[in-house]
């Protein structure tokens, strides 16, 4: 099914009232393991590539996942076949091992997000088995004419996200008490240089990097959609 960009903020507001109502009022981050536990998701930590060009893996039957010795390639290295239950999400250990909490906290409920929306499209599109989410996967938040179903799912996807991570009234109003306005502003305004330390503070904030809390203000309308986007969103 896919999704109207109003629709995922009502998902992600009803996400939010019914487990972590507190964040609609103070914004924060948060424990998204513990998340998946309100959710009776399993979840590990793997060596899925020897790198970092597949970040995640949602399994929606049993199946084996081929999984590295190491989070870097050496001559020599074989992975090894493993069993991974229905209703387990794989994160790359690479993730963990470079301590980049921010990238894997969007990742992470890239993820969660994935399995709440999109367990039917995936039975029906994409063989049922199981869903891999490469860095591609983490490109943009809005919708192009160029885009196959896929690729559109992944960015709705990533758009839920973000709504779930940073629900949009208490951070707008985040973002004008940073910039010191009297009044929240009803257009959007562009960006300045200045503002990337606005935004810099609500990403530190939220356990996120940078690009998403930027992509968010974009998709919110609240700064002007501009040519200096970045490429990718985590």
């Amino acid at each position: 099914m896919y999704y109207k960009n109003d629709e995922l903020e009502v998902i992600a507001t009803k996400l939010n009232e019914k487990y972590f109502s507190n964040r609609l009022n103070n914004l924060g981050p948060i424990d998204l393991y513990e998340f998946m536990e309100m959710l009776s998701i399993d979840y590990e930590w793997k060596y899925i590539t020897p790198d970092d060009s597949i970040l995640g893996l949602i399994f929606f039957e049993d199946s084996y996942w081929p999984v590295w010795p190491t989070g870097k390639y050496k001559k020599g290295d074989y992975p090894k076949k493993e069993l991974f239950k229905k209703g387990t999400i794989v994160i790359n250990q690479v993730l963990l091992d470079k301590k980049k909490v921010e990238k894997e906290n969007f990742v992470v409920c890239h993820e969660i997000m994935h399995y709440i929306k999109d367990q039917e499209f995936f039975k029906k599109e994409g063989g049922g088995v199981l869903q891999i989410c490469s860095r591609n996967s983490f490109d943009k938040t809005y919708w192009n004419y160029r885009m196959d179903a896929l690729e559109l799912v992944e960015s709705q996807t990533n758009y839920l996200t973000a709504a779930f991570m940073m629900p949009k009234d208490v951070l707008i109003k985040e973002f004008f008490r940073i910039g010191r306005y009297k009044h929240i502003s009803t257009q959007p305004i562009e960006y300045k240089s200045y503002m990337r330390g606005w935004v810099s503070q609500i990403a530190k904030e939220l356990k996120l990097n940078f690009n998403p809390v930027l992509y968010r203000l974009y998709d919110l309308k609240i700064l002007k959609r501009g040519n200096n986007l970045y490429s990718i969103v985590i």
